[in-house]
């Protein structure tokens, strides 16, 4: 067996197995080596500043106030509006439940819901609950059912009702 000493390193040669053994302690100097370089050349200084804005492609209504009940493989697309990507639109009738804004066919997703649990469709105070949770519904009584536009603002976290 040969051993060679280089910088503080020891590198021991076993010609019988074919491979070469660097000791513990070479292997933790390397380490730290390799960490210092990349926190040195990795330097980014980060400033707090404005939230980063969510946007999405679409949105969706669903809840037993609309056509397609709880079913969220079925939920209604709104129409975003062109020149305004914050924007979405539904107009048709509604019925005396309940309704929130999912942003996919999927339960787990940002999901545009009332401020509030059982909140008024006069309200139109939003909060966008990330994965879906807090789940908060707006809700229509019999007397305020019949045919709507309803306008989603994704950036202020606002829906209003407006009664056709």
């Amino acid at each position: 067996m040969k051993n060679t000493i280089m910088n503080n390193y020891k590198i021991i040669n076993n010609q019988k197995k074919g491979f070469l053994k660097i000791s513990l302690r070479s292997m933790t100097t390397l380490l730290a080596i390799s960490v210092s370089l990349f926190f040195v050349s990795c330097k980014k200084e980060i400033k707090a500043g404005d939230p980063i804005a969510l946007t999405y492609d679409q949105v969706y209504m669903v809840g037993n106030a609309t056509s397609v009940g709880w079913s969220i493989g079925d939920a209604i697309p709104m129409t975003p509006t062109a020149g305004n990507p914050d924007e979405f639109t539904w107009e048709g009738p509604l019925f005396a439940g309940e309704i929130k804004f999912p942003t996919a066919l999927s339960w787990s997703s940002d999901t545009f819901m009332s401020a509030t649990p059982g909140q008024s469709i006069s309200d139109d105070k939003g909060l966008l609950a990330l994965s879906g949770n807090p789940d908060y519904h707006w809700v229509l009584s019999d007397a305020e059912a019949g045919n709507y536009k309803i306008t989603l603002n994704t950036k202020e976290s606002t829906v209003t009702f407006q009664k056709q």
